[in-house]
């Protein structure tokens, strides 16, 4: 998965030095543009080395033209098989670099799409995840998005209940809900500390 890493590595760093003001789109938030010297709170992770691994079988992984996004590539996952049951069977997921503190405000914002909708849907699916990979498998952030077919910046976030260390967790996508060809571009986790609510 060399050529995987270093794409969304590539990817990454483009978001983090230029964000178009009109790609901050998605009908629940409204978001500033950011840029290398904005960047909303304190990286989790490093955006120029996130080791992706993709997990699972019945899907296609490929590196596809995505025009408009920074960096101008995807991750293109083509899911063969739902399970709706279990999405998290297909997965992206990535370890993160610095453990999250109960009480901290964490947030995910990332670049999506729906290359191919499910039939009889108008909208792809799927789960954005921080959380242990260990038991209880709790998690900070545990949401879904439905991607249309036009690229947009989606943000999640959610508010840690515990600590989670980093030896025992990770982030990212279930892709498993439909048979359905989900397009991810760049993407970076980032706390804002300590909720003051």
């Amino acid at each position: 998965m060399k050529t995987v890493k270093s794409v969304i590595a590539m990817s990454t760093l483009a978001a983090a030095l230029a964000f178009a003001p009109t790609a901050f789109s998605d009908p629940n938030f409204e978001v500033e543009p950011v840029s290398h010297v904005s960047v909303p709170g304190d990286l989790l992770h490093n955006p120029l080395a996130i080791k992706w691994n993709p997990e699972g079988g019945n899907k296609r992984v490929s590196i596809v033209e995505a025009e408009g996004v920074p960096g101008g590539q995807a991750i293109q996952f083509q899911i063969r098989r739902r399970n709706i049951k279990e999405p998290w069977n297909i997965r992206m997921r990535a370890p993160y670099e610095q453990d999250v503190s109960k009480g901290e405000q964490i947030e995910i914002y990332f670049w999506a799409r729906a290359e191919k909708i499910p039939r009889g849907k108008d909208a792809g699916r799927i789960g954005v995840v921080l959380g242990r990979n260990v038991e209880p498998y709790d998690t900070v952030i545990n949401q879904e998005i439905m991607p249309g077919e036009d690229w947009k910046m989606y943000k999640v976030s959610g508010l840690a209940e515990s600590d989670f260390k980093v030896s025992e967790s990770d982030m990212g996508f279930d892709l498993a809900f439909e048979k359905q060809t989900i397009q991810l571009g760049p993407f970076f986790a980032v706390t804002r500390g300590a909720s003051t609510e």
